[in-house]
């Protein structure tokens, strides 16, 4: 055998059938098939076990343990194993209900040797399409660790962006990529920022660069790990703290020397604000705010400087200013995720997070305040272009006054600006709900449509889905959920039904309805419909 071949076992109870047909592949040598053969139910799960094979060839009624049972083994040690049950014309109602449980396929036994090849052929065909696809996937694996940095960038970014609504599987991430990214890690935050006018990105880099290297090389590296990023306008680095503190005064002193050689060497005035304190990595994002403030507050992105969080007078009404609108500048940067839940249609997450926003606009108690009309007018600005884009105006209620998404003077204060935003995100997701069932509605619609006028015709999902413009798994997953019925039992029941009225209400023969039904194996229809009604054709038709 070739260490290439295909394996197939062959499992039927009568050894002249078993041996017939291991006899009948042997011969077939396009096929490459190493074949083994047995009778016995109890030595077909031994072979299966000890041969691994890719197709087995399975009698659905074993003695002792029926082939249903074996089956179900067999997958259950084995999933991609395709299994084709073998069985007789009066075992069809068991076959049938066997290949809607998982079957790959199923071959009466008197159909001829022709079928009995086709199906496994198909079975072969299927193997190697999966085996190609997760040979993409383990190739796709191998070439992972080379983008390590890439996503690493991704996820830094997407911290400092405070995009916190999905924590399990950003932690999941975060893990994945480096032991030292565990959620409950602690870092600290430095937020540098160029003094020159549109940098250059290799200068950039440089400054990047720079400061991980003087910081790794005279903090003690196994102590601490020096990560940084480009952000925006800014550079930031996080200091991964893993078995001591390090003072802040350390890192200003260190802050101070690359400044100096920054400036000198390369001619790049470059200004740092320090974090005061260690952050897990899931709050580094809020952090990442707060000393981007203090570089906007100390004029530091327009003149040289160093600030520790914390360690400058700001006076009392900015003091007053910080302490009120901390929120706000934490939740500026996830209007975009909050622009994402709607547009995606994950009305859960939109709901909840434009609550956070609201608590944070029902607090601030300056009715001017600059930040807040900020705040409010971005997110008024996601729900105004959900409303354009979907055209929502007109099946929202005349109540809703949309004028106050870009004029909120009339409102008295920003509790009830926060009110007005919670209703419209209300209204909003309520309406795109009903617009949602009346697309699926009117998509079922001219599913059924289409099934009902093309009853003789390829209905499968492949078809439909050409037909409809949907992709068939999506199509499938939909008619179900929504209709509460599998689209091929949908199908069935049609034709079924149709071949019911020409049998009761034209002479038509019994082969004629078969095909006008979409049944092009008259026997299979004569089958099929006895299982699903109770009677032959023939005896549904005499019946009074």
């Amino acid at each position: 055998m070739n260490q290439n071949d295909r394996k197939l076992l062959i499992v039927d109870d009568e050894p002249i059938i078993a041996d017939g047909l291991q006899m009948l592949f042997a011969e077939q040598k396009q096929l490459k098939l190493d074949v083994s053969a047995t009778s016995s139910s109890m030595e077909a799960m031994d072979l299966f076990e000890r041969l691994r094979p890719d197709v087995v060839l399975l009698d659905i009624q074993m003695p002792g343990i029926t082939g249903l049972e074996l089956a179900g083994q067999m997958r259950s040690s084995r999933p991609e194993v395709k299994i084709i049950f073998l069985t007789g014309y009066d075992q069809f109602d068991y076959a049938y209900k066997a290949i809607k449980q998982d079957a790959f396929d199923y071959v009466l036994k008197t159909e001829g040797d022709d079928k009995v090849i086709g199906a496994v052929t198909t079975a072969l065909d299927r193997l190697e399409y999966e085996q190609k696809l997760q040979m993409e996937y383990r190739h796709a694996q191998v070439q992972l660790s080379s983008m390590f940095p890439v996503f690493r960038h991704n996820l830094l970014a997407a911290l400092l962006a405070d995009h916190m609504t999905d924590l399990p599987e950003l932690a999941h991430a975060m893990a994945e990529i480096d032991e030292a990214f565990q959620p409950d890690q602690k870092v600290i935050l430095i937020v540098g920022r160029c003094g020159a006018d549109r940098l250059p990105l290799a200068a950039k880099g440089i400054v990047q660069l720079t400061v991980e290297q003087i910081l790794q090389a005279q903090l003690v590296s196994e102590s601490f790990r020096i990560v940084g990023i480009p952000y925006s306008e800014d550079i930031v680095w996080f200091i991964i703290v893993l078995d001591q503190t390090v003072m802040p005064s350390v890192l200003v002193s260190l802050l101070e020397d690359t400044q100096s050689i920054l400036n000198d060497q390369a001619g790049c005035p470059v200004s740092f604000a320090v974090a005061s304190e260690e952050v897990p990595w899931l709050e580094a994002g809020r952090k990442y705010q707060a000393l981007r403030r203090i570089i906007v507050q100390l004029n530091l992105h327009r003149q040289e400087g160093i600030a520790v969080e914390g360690a400058f007078y700001q006076g009392e009404a900015a003091m007053e200013e910080e302490r009120e609108y901390a929120e706000i500048v934490r939740m500026l940067p996830r209007v975009g995720n909050l622009e994402a839940h709607l547009q995606n249609g994950h009305q859960e997450s939109f709901l909840s997070m434009m609550n956070e926003f609201c608590q944070v606009l029902s607090g601030i108690l300056s009715r001017r305040s600059l930040h807040a009309i900020e705040l409010y007018l971005s997110v008024c600005r996601v729900l105004l272009a959900y409303i354009n884009e979907n055209q929502l105006s007109g099946k929202l209620s005349s109540e809703l006054d949309l004028s106050l998404l870009y004029n909120p003077d009339s409102m008295t204060d920003w509790a009830e600006r926060a009110h007005f935003l919670s209703k419209t995100a209300t209204a909003l997701c309520d309406a795109a709900e009903m617009e949602r069932k009346y697309n699926t509605e009117t998509t079922i619609a001219r599913i059924k449509d289409y099934i009902n006028h093309h009853l003789s015709s390829d209905l499968s999902l492949t078809a439909l889905g050409k037909a409809t413009g949907f992709n068939p798994t999506y199509l499938s997953r939909m008619f179900k959920r929504d209709e509460g019925i599998g689209l091929h039992d949908y199908i069935t029941d049609c034709r079924i039904n149709l071949a019911k009225s020409l049998l009761m209400n034209t002479n038509m023969k019994i082969y004629e309805i078969a095909q006008k039904s979409g049944y092009d194996n008259s026997n299979y229809f004569i089958r099929t419909f006895k299982l699903l009604v109770g009677q032959t054709p023939q005896e549904y038709r005499n019946q009074d």
